[in-house]
């Protein structure tokens, strides 16, 4: 008898695991027709990725890479929270943590939590814009491919959410994605005005919740409750359906999660967050990317940049906002609540995440213009394939914390967060320098391009010996 049979003897459950296999089998047969729409009418094999001699890597910004890599580098540590089974834990259960998980969990809420994805995001709007850029006079064009892609990274994503980790980013991000359109065609200084107004709108929806009791932040519970009933899981915490060793358990684990994370979005005000760090990735594009007619002057961005007693300024700024929004964090064990405390919480960690975000990419661009590019470069093996390797990043964390890996959500101290971290930034960059020595781009990727771009794109990029 399965696990899944003994937790729920009460429940006669072949049909769940048959609805599982039916997802699972729709699934790659969705895939496969997308594969087939991509080698048809090509005589070239399924697996073929063009090498590395594609000239497209002579049109790549290196440094927009490194600080790719170096997003990622920080985005895993963020996620293994998540992972060890943090989130899970109750406010008195953490003030009973030994010190040096607490010390851990402080330093990543403090330099870690919001700013690398606040950098992620930024790099999104700078992509955008740059490949806007290079269709000038075929906006038409750009606009239906920009579209497309942004729908295959929400396929993407979603079958990433349902079947490896609940906590995906990519389907927010191509939602929100294919927003930059309506406003790419603003100017610079109303560009910033609807940034700003964007980075402010979940202040704004905190002191609402704050002040009012509305029940429809609640909105879609009542639907979680229903299903978990319907299925069998109205006892079963999320905790130990993500531990379960039965990968149908984790499934509807995912399910649960989904089902309620926009309304918990909106609530955090995420979404407007997420689309002003995007806009702020294009304006910043526009101001240091743009006027340079050849991208070989990129060598003289440094000179743009703020001086290094401006960007001590920043830096110190941001770190002092975070500090404060960590050490509320610690005292009230949450990152979110409706009081006073908590609103001010929300300020500080939204203009300490995007202060210490900014200044993380000014430092980095700086060490690479001052002589420290080699060891830089490393981190462009992460960045060139970051949809891979982000994929990859979250499989290895299921297959080390979930059930039906190793088990090892809920066993281990936060303070082996570090020890993972470097195991799997570790393990991604021997598999990331082997790949690319052999291809010019990830898997993903590769994929990704293959479904974006037109018959006529992919037949020229893919005539490489």
């Amino acid at each position: 008898m399965s696990v899944f049979m003994v937790r729920f003897p009460h429940q006669n459950v072949d049909w769940r695991s048959s609805l599982f296999t039916c997802c699972c089998v729709t699934l790659s047969r969705y895939v496969m027709v997308l594969l087939n729409m991509c080698i048809s009418s090509r005589k070239i094999p399924l697996m073929f990725i063009p090498p590395t001699t594609d000239n497209t890597l002579q049109r790549r910004i290196p440094v927009l890479d490194i600080l790719r890599g170096f997003a990622l580098c920080g985005i895993i540590f963020a996620n293994l929270m998540s992972f060890t089974g943090f989130y899970s834990l109750s406010f008195s259960e953490i003030q009973l943590l030994p010190w040096i998980d607490r010390a851990t969990l402080f330093f990543i809420d403090c330099f870690i939590e919001g700013k690398f994805y606040t950098v992620f995001a930024i790099l999104l709007g700078v992509g955008f814009a740059l490949q806007q850029d290079k269709c000038k006079g075929n906006e038409s064009k750009f606009n239906r491919f920009w579209l497309k892609r942004m729908l295959i990274l929400m396929m993407i994503g979603l079958c990433h959410m349902f079947f490896i980790w609940h906590g995906d980013i990519l389907t927010l991000y191509s939602i929100l994605g294919m927003w930059l359109l309506i406003f790419s065609r603003l100017s610079q200084k109303n560009l910033l005005i609807i940034i700003i107004v964007l980075l402010v709108t979940p202040l704004v929806i905190h002191s609402v919740i704050a002040t009012t009791n509305f029940s429809f932040w609640s909105l879609f519970k009542p639907i979680v409750a229903s299903l978990k009933l319907q299925l069998g899981y109205q006892d079963t915490s999320l905790l130990q359906l993500r531990t379960s060793s039965n990968a149908v358990d984790v499934f509807f684990g995912n399910i649960f999660s989904a089902i309620p994370r926009p309304m918990a979005y909106l609530k955090t005000g995420r979404p407007f967050q997420l689309l002003g760090q995007f806009l702020l990735g294009i304006y910043l594009a526009r101001h240091y990317l743009m006027p340079l007619s050849d991208y070989k002057r990129l060598l003289t961005i440094n000179n743009l940049l703020p001086s290094k007693g401006v960007l001590t300024y920043l830096f110190t700024m941001g770190v002092l906002l975070s500090v404060i929004y960590a050490l509320i964090k610690a005292t009230t064990g949450s990152p979110f609540s409706t009081d006073p405390i908590g609103l001010f919480q929300g300020v500080v960690y939204h203009l300490g995440s995007i202060i210490l975000a900014l200044s993380y990419m000014i430092i980095i661009i700086k060490l690479a213009h001052s002589g420290h590019y080699m060891w830089l470069n490393k981190l462009s093996v992460l960045g060139k394939m970051s949809l891979t390797q982000y994929l990859i990043q979250t499989s290895l964390c299921v297959l080390l914390f979930y059930g039906y890996g190793l088990g090892l959500m809920g066993k281990v101290p936060f303070s082996s967060i570090v020890f993972f971290g470097v195991f799997i930034l570790f393990a991604q960059y021997v598999l990331g320098k082997y790949w690319l020595s052999k291809y010019s781009i990830g898997p993903m990727e590769w994929l990704w391009r293959r479904l974006s771009y037109s018959e006529k794109h992919n037949k020229l990029s893919s005539n490489f010996k």
